[in-house]
């Protein structure tokens, strides 16, 4: 069987639709192109293929009467933002399901007809082609709050118009005005509105391929799928395993979703995504970080279930409890080396299993604190590949389901046979001033502003009269202090012995950590206050972790 064509219009009415429409079968991935490549660029790229009639891959989908679970397209579209099952009731119903082509109908399905990352996509009517770089197009995207131009021609409203010859002189009417009195630039707005039309709106160019699979199980028309291989973004083995689970349990990835939405919420704002909880099952029940979709068996399968439906709660411990509860950390980007947090994890639900204290809060100083010196080195010292992530983790479960305690100097022999230093040195440190900073000051916490944590510098980096030397000594993590951005612009460059003995600056002294007092001598020379609190900063790491720095060797 050949392929069919299909216009941009009758595709898009397609989407969704109550009667035969076209959905996504649940075990398809999510859309990922927004996600994957955060580019506007690459998506008017495949609106400019579409305007200049070039192919963009045929659409493979299964028409169908079987009840088989299945999701709708997401209309506005934002990272995140996931399409969700619908009811049960309705999977019977008469409907085609996209098993390839998903990516480009659910760009064309937001753009079109609805938005993209919150924006609006407009087509310049005054570009022109014949001027243009070949990786130049006239479609762009607007903020949906833009004031209208009469050359930025909204996409969702050319989308929405009846196609008729009198709609289509209409528009042209009230767009004309923007190429004011110069008549190529009139000229220029018909041809690019009449081009836009044609593909946008006439229903008579089939601008998309489609391709009916005939079919009775879902089964055969994966291994169509699979033989296909249309082209795209190939599948990754993450994704391959979530959809044999989503074959047994449909619903599966939503409870993933649910998961990481929990542990989001219980930990102050820290993003672990469904994606990484599936790979921390993995660990569990394969022993591996390493997926490979071959090596799953239906048994593995059913665990997968069942750890989701029984086991998640020392996850979501080692976020509210350890990280938030014990550190105050709110974000993901203050950990620099998340693989090598999930053997803490793994170390907790065994335990969990195997009738033993899993809870921070009840476990004892000493255990907690060879949990705190693991947390620690992992990140600093860079035991982060999947390959000593997962031998960590194994000796971290075989100690936590006998109730032992977890195993650093095990862990630290491995470290030093992949060839990773198991001793902290200050460098570390400084490599990494966002997570030491934290850690150092676990009892505050970091506001974020565009995505960067607010840090003070205690001695300002444009101290009236500074100069690039003193700026490099003080832009350092021993001049560091988590600090909420209101006080950061009253204090803002100001000498740090003037402002906590003014008005303003005093009732902000407490929100301050390892500082001498305020009539100190060492506020007069900022190298003498950078050497106190370094030193202030690393009694912390020993009183609070029984960690200390390793000497360097003395050069000759």
């Amino acid at each position: 069987m050949s392929y069919d064509g299909i216009s941009v219009r009758e595709a898009l009415d397609k989407l969704n639709a109550p009667n035969a429409g076209w959905f996504l079968p649940q075990v398809q991935r999510q859309y990922v192109w927004g996600a994957r490549h955060e580019s506007e660029d690459y998506v008017c790229l495949l609106l400019d293929s579409l305007l200049k009639r070039y192919p963009i891959g045929g659409v493979v989908l299964w028409e169908t009467t079987e009840k088989v679970p299945y999701r709708r397209f997401v209309e506005d579209y934002a990272p995140g933002r996931f399409a969700h099952q619908v009811d049960e009731g309705l999977w019977g119903a008469p409907k085609a399901l996209v098993y390839d082509g998903q990516q480009r109908l659910q760009t064309l399905y937001s753009v079109l007809r609805h938005r993209f990352n919150g924006r609006v996509l407009h087509y310049d009517l005054l570009f022109d082609a014949k001027q243009a770089e070949t990786d130049e197009s006239g479609f762009l995207f607007r903020d949906a709050s833009a004031a209208s131009e009469l050359r930025y021609l909204r996409m969702t409203e050319l989308a929405s118009k009846v196609c008729s010859e009198e709609e289509k002189v209409r528009l042209e009417e009230t767009v004309l005005p923007a190429g004011g009195q110069d008549p190529d630039a009139r000229l220029r707005i018909r041809v690019n509105l009449s081009a836009l039309w044609h593909i946008f709106v006439d229903t008579s160019h089939k601008s998309i391929a489609f391709f009916p699979v005939k079919a009775t199980t879902p089964h055969e028309v994966n291994e169509v799928f699979r033989r296909l291989n249309t082209g795209g973004i190939a599948l990754t083995q993450l994704e391959l395993v979530l959809g044999k689970i989503k074959a047994v349990q449909s619903d599966y990835e939503e409870k993933l979703w649910a998961l990481s939405e929990r542990i989001t919420a219980k930990s102050g704002g820290i993003h672990f995504s469904s994606s990484s909880a599936l790979q921390f099952f993995h660990l569990l029940i394969k022993n591996t970080t390493r997926i490979e979709e071959d090596r799953l068996n239906a048994k593995d399968v059913e665990e997968f279930r069942s750890l989701l439906q029984a086991d998640t709660a020392p996850l979501v411990e080692l976020f509210s409890g350890y990280l938030k509860g014990l550190f105050n950390i709110n974000h993901a980007s203050i950990v620099p080396r998340w693989l090598a947090v999930l053997p803490i994890a793994a170390y907790l639900t065994r335990r969990k299993q195997g009738g033993h204290e899993w809870r921070i809060h009840m476990m004892k100083a000493v255990d907690v604190a060879l949990i705190h010196q693991y947390f620690l080195l992992s990140q600093f010292c860079d035991w982060n590949t999947q390959t000593m992530v997962t031998a960590f983790a194994r000796e971290s479960m075989s100690a936590g389901r006998h109730g032992k305690p977890f195993p650093l100097e095990e862990i630290r022999r491995i470290a030093i046979q992949k060839n990773r230093t198991s001793e902290l040195h200050e460098y570390q440190l400084l490599g990494q001033p966002w997570f030491a900073t934290k850690v150092l000051m676990p009892g505050r916490s970091y506001v974020f502003v565009d995505r960067k944590p607010q840090v003070d510098h205690v001695f300002p980096l444009k101290l009236e009269g500074w100069t690039t030397a003193y700026q490099s000594a003080v832009d350092v993590l021993w001049n560091f202090q988590p600090l909420p951005a209101e006080i950061n612009r009253t204090k803002s460059n100001r000498h740090p012995r003037e402002y906590f003995n003014s008005a303003d600056g005093s009732k902000y002294w407490h929100s301050y950590d390892c500082i001498p007092p305020a009539d100190d001598v060492l506020w007069d020379d900022h190298a003498a206050f950078i050497a106190y609190r370094k030193n202030r900063m690393l009694d912390a790491l020993t009183t609070l972790y029984g960690l200390k720095l390793a000497e360097d060797p003395q050069e000759p």
